[in-house]
This record gives C-alpha cells, sequence and structure tokens, in this order.
C-alpha cells in the first residue's frame, strides 16, 4: 500500500472521507480520543469541513480511499504559539503494518517545523505501538495524566509525550 499511496493535506471536498475515517477510529478505539462516536456520529459533514479549513489535517490516499489521518492543531494566542498540538492520528487496520504511520507522522512533523517549535501529543498508556511511533520519530515522555478518559466505568491514562523542533527546550 506504500507505493500507490498519496499524502497531502485534506481540503473542505474531503469531508465525507474524513468524516468517514474519524468515526470508525472513534468507533474502533473509543479509548484513543477525546471525542465519542456517539457524539461525533450527530455532526454533519460541514463541522467535518470546518476542521480540515486550515490545512492542518494531513491524509494518505490509497487510490479513492483515505486509509489515514493526522492534524496539527496550533494555538492562537501569542504566549502559545510556538507549540502544536498532533492530534485524531488513525491508520485503518487494514492499512497497518507497512509503513503509513510513520510516513503521516514524518509529514505532519516537515509542516510542523514551518509553524511551530515543538510537538505535543498524547498517547493511551495502553497503546504500545503508538508510543513506539512516537518514540522511535524523537518524541520524549514528560508525564502521565492518571485516568484521563472515561468510558463507562474505565478509565484510561495517558502519556505526554514531546518533541522539541529546534530553539530553546
Amino acid at each position: 500500500m506504500g507505493d500507490g499511496s498519496k499524502i497531502r493535506p485534506l481540503r473542505l471536498d474531503d469531508a465525507v472521507h474524513y468524516r468517514e475515517l474519524r468515526l470508525l477510529a472513534l468507533r474502533l478505539h473509543p479509548e484513543s480520543f477525546g471525542s465519542s462516536f456517539e457524539e461525533e456520529t450527530l455532526l454533519k459533514n460541514d463541522v467535518f469541513a470546518e476542521r480540515l479549513k486550515d490545512g492542518g489535517v494531513f491524509g494518505i490516499w490509497s487510490g479513492k480511499e483515505l486509509v489515514a489521518c493526522a492534524g496539527l492543531a496550533l494555538r492562537e494566542k501569542t504566549k502559545l504559539r510556538h507549540k502544536g498540538h498532533l492530534w485524531g492520528m488513525f491508520v485503518r487496520p487494514e492499512a497497518r503494518g507497512c509503513g503509513i504511520g510513520k510516513r503521516l507522522l514524518r509529514q505532519v512533523l516537515t509542516h510542523s517545523r514551518t509553524c511551530c517549535e515543538e510537538v505535543l501529543l498524547t498517547v493511551v498508556a495502553d497503546n504500545k505501538a503508538a508510543h513506539r511511533l512516537y518514540a522511535a520519530a524523537g518524541f520524549v515522555e514528560y508525564g502521565r495524566e492518571p485516568r484521563a478518559i472515561k468510558i463507562g466505568s474505565d478509565y484510561f491514562d495517558e502519556l505526554l509525550m514531546r518533541l522539541p523542533l529546534g530553539g530553546p527546550t
């Protein structure tokens, strides 16, 4: 899949595909996201299009299918603008294991270097594959938030990770 796939920022007209992939991610891995499938399934395509407006969400396409996505959020406040937040990273299960996640992360980090000094992320502590991916890209753990996500009566801890891109650390 890595050979014929194309990576690019998602556009407004990609909203239907993005919505479908995002809902799949929320349904398959509810513990990995702050949003829930139940909440986001009620949202219309225009809400998803709004998320794509600034060009900070990237996707990998295999033919006409969106197989992976990840976003970089930047803060508006001057004092916080130096930090970007990696969010919503997901690769379809059938596309895993062939470097798609690594390619997508590399693209988001390339973009990050044009607009911020460091990238932060949170990852569910039990998601060992994602933790390995981020650590291999240079992210380091700087904290842990116990009980960060609650689904029913179950709690999930999140690891806080950061990657300095340049400037003072």
